[in-house]
């Protein structure tokens, strides 16, 4: 019987000899791009400069000084490259018409959020897409203020229960776009839903880690995280820049004036004239893009730039990542891109930026299906919460670049505010 000892260690060590024969032979034959990127190593690339997980802006921020508009990365043998310019966005994203994400990410994805139209592939995407558009009518939508301003009053009432204690804001704007999205997307009361709802801080971890908590995970996370992860960027950065607040309350006092009515509900006119409140949201999305990447994988031969003169030939099967936070911060794009700034949205800024420089959305066939309903439930929530509330700053601007890429960006630390009642009429 001793021989079987030896025959399992002959089988082990040829079996992981094979292994890595073959890993060779595929890092050996990988696609090959003349573009610039960190050292790597035979078979596993550069696997072990993202062992640290999670992903931050930072981490892309530093390989985007160091190596540029377009930088090459090897997962193994696979070719990914990330992309910044808006030259090579528009091509992937509008002229080529890639709209293939490809199976790493659609896998990565569909393990957090489900199987549904974020993560299927091209060919059933277009049904999908064709089946969901009816939804986000402009008509349906204006329908939906109602709804959209019970959810603000909701997040106004959790955020009088704090009494000025500093507080989160993701987890009661995350429920309030929960509930608005069961009522107006699926017609279900969420009390129905969700008999007993978990409490909203662990609801808002549960969403932040991406676990699917109904057979419609994949369009409940898509489409309440971005009104979420919005506001909780959008109120941190008021209260850090109190001059942006005052001008917001400001222009609530002139829409809504300043008597018994101020508190009502705002209609589509009302929301129409928040130009201020519109380019704060603008200017946030610039920032902290709700969605940060945008894969796409070449599925024939294309030609990107890196904004240069010349071009580099990227071989089919290449996953490119789309990074709009690092498209915003292009400062031949962007004057003095790391300042918030709402007024760069105010100004007329015709011909002075790439039509492609600016992609909160996304854009091409593939964008956010429900661009147009999150626009106007972050106008109404904000309208609804700045009319009541003043922010005081909890946090550092350096706390909110400490941001993880994921399904959705996030910040790594609880971001928190205070909220001080605004003099006049109490909600």
């Amino acid at each position: 019987m001793a021989w079987w000892p030896w025959l399992m260690v002959q089988l082990v060590v040829w079996c992981c000899a094979g292994l890595v024969a073959v890993l060779w032979w595929k890092w050996t034959t990988k696609p090959h791009i003349d573009a610039p990127g960190p050292p790597t190593l035979p078979i596993i690339g550069n696997i072990l400069d993202f062992l640290d997980m999670p992903l931050t802006l930072r981490k892309m921020f530093d390989l985007h000084r160091q190596y540029g508009d377009l930088t090459r990365l090897y997962v193994g043998p696979m070719l990914l490259v990330l992309v910044a310019h808006p030259d090579d966005v528009q091509h992937i994203l509008l002229t080529s018409k890639l709209v293939d994400r490809g199976t790493i990410c659609t896998n990565a994805m569909r393990m957090f959020g489900g199987d549904g139209l974020v993560t299927i592939d091209a060919s059933r995407w277009k049904v999908h897409r064709k089946l969901i558009n009816p939804t986000f009518h402009s008509e349906i939508l204006e329908g939906f203020l109602e709804a959209f301003h019970d959810g603000g009053l909701f997040v106004c009432e959790r955020f009088a229960r704090t009494r000025g204690a500093a507080t989160e804001v993701h987890p009661p704007v995350l429920l309030a776009a929960i509930r608005n999205f069961s009522s107006t997307i699926i017609g279900v009361n969420l009390d129905l839903l969700m008999p007993g709802a978990l409490a909203e801080e662990e609801l808002s971890a549960t969403m932040n880690y991406g676990v699917s908590i109904v057979q419609i995970a994949n369009l409940l996370i898509a489409g309440t995280e971005t009104t979420a992860v919005t506001v909780s960027y959008v109120l941190p950065l008021l209260a850090l820049h109190p001059e942006w607040q005052d001008a917001a309350h400001q222009e609530l006092k002139d829409v809504f004036g300043e008597g018994d009515d101020y508190l009502r509900a705002p209609s589509l006119a009302d929301l129409g004239r928040l130009r201020v409140l519109e380019s704060i949201i603008k200017e946030t999305l610039r920032l902290f893009p709700t969605v940060p990447v945008l894969p796409r994988v070449a599925t024939e031969d294309i030609w990107l730039s890196g904004g240069s003169a010349e071009r580099v030939s990227v071989p089919k099967g290449t996953l490119l990542l789309v990074l709009p936070f690092l498209t915003h911060r292009l400062p031949q794009f962007f004057q003095d891109p790391q300042r918030f700034d709402p007024s760069r949205f105010l100004e007329d800024r015709v011909g002075k930026e790439h039509a492609c420089s600016y992609l909160p959305f996304g854009l091409g066939a593939r964008n956010c299906v429900g661009s147009q309903y999150a626009r106007l439930q972050l106008k109404v929530y904000l309208a609804d919460i700045l009319r009541r509330f003043r922010f005081l700053p909890c946090n550092r601007r350096e706390d909110l670049e400490d941001s993880a890429l994921s399904f959705s960006l996030s910040p790594i630390k609880p971001v928190r505010v205070s909220c001080v009642p605004v003099d006049g009429p109490k909600a």
